[in-house]
């Protein structure tokens, strides 16, 4: 039997037992059709995203999930876009001179991204290593963004995995000097085998639905992506357990109406 399917039945069971459990500690004990409703709705949602089930129908004439979900996940995640906090309206400049007096106030905007632009010309390895180094050892830096020379977004990557390596030296994947000469030379192929990275081509729109948002991440294997705006800059993360939980309010809202 499909590895979902068994998920699924699992699920039913789950719920429906726990639903049973909680009715019997207060009446007699008794599976109701309100709980088996209860207990598959969610299973039946979960089919009908990852596309192992079309349409979901209870009784004659009755109500039809799959035109509420329909409706429910053709609509845009802009909404469950969220900007990343305290990111500069511009790269900060790691050079040889003066780059390392950004860190005050990027620790004070706790800052949970890096913006770097390919062929800048004039980063520096050790400046870039100082930077990751303080941002590192607070909790709030998590991602490097890479934009084009157009400032169009080209990639995004792990800042926490990328800050170990800096600091373990040279018998790492990569270390500070081969990231800023991969950056100066626009050195796509490279910046492509960073630590969780994910390019342009899996990123999303803010006008992607989210059907189609939630099948990138599950053909991807990842519980966020990055999303652009129209003019293809980064525009903040979408998260699963948010665009789920969307859309289950979404699928909700529509079957009341």
């Amino acid at each position: 039997m499909n590895a979902t399917i068994l998920l699924s039945v699992g699920s039913f069971v789950l719920i429906l037992a726990v639903l049973v459990l909680l009715r019997a500690k207060s009446a007699r004990f008794e599976v109701k059709p309100a709980d088996i409703v209860v207990a598959v709705v969610p299973v039946v949602v979960f089919l009908l995203v990852t596309g192992k089930l079309q349409t979901f129908e209870i009784g004659e004439g009755g109500v039809k999930i799959e035109t509420a979900f329909v409706q429910a996940s053709a609509s845009t995640i802009e909404k469950q876009v969220t900007p990343l906090v305290g990111i500069p309206a511009e790269p900060v400049r790691l050079g040889p001179k003066g780059g390392v007096n950004e860190i005050p106030r990027l620790l004070e905007s706790e800052t949970e991204g890096l913006t770097f632009r390919l062929g800048h010309g004039g980063y520096w390895g050790p400046t870039i290593a100082e930077y990751f180094a303080a941002l590192s050892r607070q909790p709030f830096l998590k991602y490097v963004i890479i934009e084009g020379r157009d400032s169009r977004f080209f990639g995004l990557a792990n800042a926490r995995e990328l800050a170990e390596f800096f600091q373990e030296g040279y018998e790492v994947p990569v270390n500070a000097d081969q990231f800023a000469k991969w950056l100066n030379e626009s050195d796509t192929k490279a910046l492509a085998e960073l630590p969780g990275f994910i390019g342009s081509a899996d990123a999303v729109s803010k006008g992607t639905d989210k059907y189609q948002a939630l099948l990138k991440m599950e053909t991807l294997n990842v519980d966020r992506l990055p999303a652009t705006n129209e003019a293809g800059r980064f525009a903040g993360m979408v998260e699963r357990s948010r665009l789920t939980a969307s859309l289950l309010i979404d699928v909700a809202s529509n079957l009341n109406k």
